[in-house]
């Protein structure tokens, strides 16, 4: 009679299948790590990518920052050679700027006062000269102020001076004058005269 050990082929085929369960676990393992690999690669790749992308985009921000400073460099030097091209066609316009201020000056000037010193430079101009009193003074400054062809007019010193025996009021003025006053009077067709009433530059005496 033949006996079959069922028990010892019943142990092997056990042992191989934990062999089998082992090996597909370990290769499960593998392959989990292999796709994490993977995936993690890409995400660094991804990330390596969007900070070469930064990178680019900061240095790209930066070179337009620069040109966007020299465009309002720009901006600023052409606004600045306007503004004096509009001086010089203002300028070209009322040649007789100086005569028609000078006539300006020259009608405004009371009786009791006289000027022993115009200066001008640019638009800024200072007066000198001799009155019989403050109430005079006074007078010529809201005159001048009246014809809307000087602004800022300040009175910068005043003192009592002897004049050939007679007490007067020596008085320094200080304003600004707009060239382009001169062209509304040349279209208003006010012409000035050639003599300034009123105004010496010699010796008050004279």
């Amino acid at each position: 009679m033949i006996r079959i050990n069922l028990l010892s082929d019943r142990e092997a085929i056990r042992k191989e299948n934990s062999r089998q369960q082992v090996s597909i676990f370990v290769l499960s393992i593998c392959l989990l790590a292999v796709l994490l690999g993977g995936i993690h690669f890409t995400f660094y790749q991804k990330k390596r990518g969007l900070e070469e992308d930064i990178r680019y985009t900061d240095m790209a921000l930066k070179d337009l920052q620069v040109k966007v400073g020299e465009v309002e460099k720009y901006k600023v030097l052409k606004r600045e050679m306007e503004e004096k091209l509009q001086i010089i066609e203002v300028l070209k316009k009322g040649k007789l700027w100086v005569p028609r201020l000078l006539d300006k000056v020259g009608t405004t000037i009371p009786e009791k006062m006289w000027l022993s010193k115009v200066s001008l430079a640019a638009t800024s101009l200072g007066m000198e000269g001799y009155a019989i009193d403050h109430e005079t003074i006074a007078e010529f400054m809201k005159s001048l102020e009246q014809t809307n062809f000087f602004r800022n007019v300040e009175l910068r010193l005043t003192e009592k001076k002897d004049v050939e025996g007679v007490g007067m009021k020596y008085f320094s003025l200080a304003m600004m004058s707009d060239p382009a006053q001169a062209v509304l009077l040349a279209a208003a067709g006010n012409t000035p005269g050639s003599a300034i009433p009123g105004m010496k530059t010699n010796n008050p005496s004279n």
